[in-house]
């Protein structure tokens, strides 16, 4: 089998989002449950744990992501919309 190297950054991020986007109001989800199933998804070869928190603070600084806290523990969240607040 051929060296894929490296997962892209950009489909690591795609692929972080769209998790949480999906599992939002289910799963409370930290950053060390993203960054597991990010390593199970594409292997330990080709994603690290180095380069999911590149991935996360980088989501997190662009806004598409952000630390929400409950019950005394923080996650991961998609950015809550207030009903009048227009489309980005």
């Amino acid at each position: 089998m051929a060296d894929l190297g490296a997962v892209p950054m950009d489909e690591l991020q795609n692929e972080i989002f769209k998790m949480v986007q999906e599992d939002m109001g289910k799963k409370q989800l930290k950053a060390k449950d993203i960054t597991n199933a990010m390593i199970q998804k594409f292997g330990e070869a080709r994603c690290t744990k180095e380069t999911c928190k590149e991935a996360i603070r980088t989501l997190i600084d662009s806004g598409k992501l952000v630390y929400g806290y409950f019950g005394g523990s923080s996650s991961i969240q998609v950015p809550h919309k207030e009903g009048s607040e227009p489309d980005k």
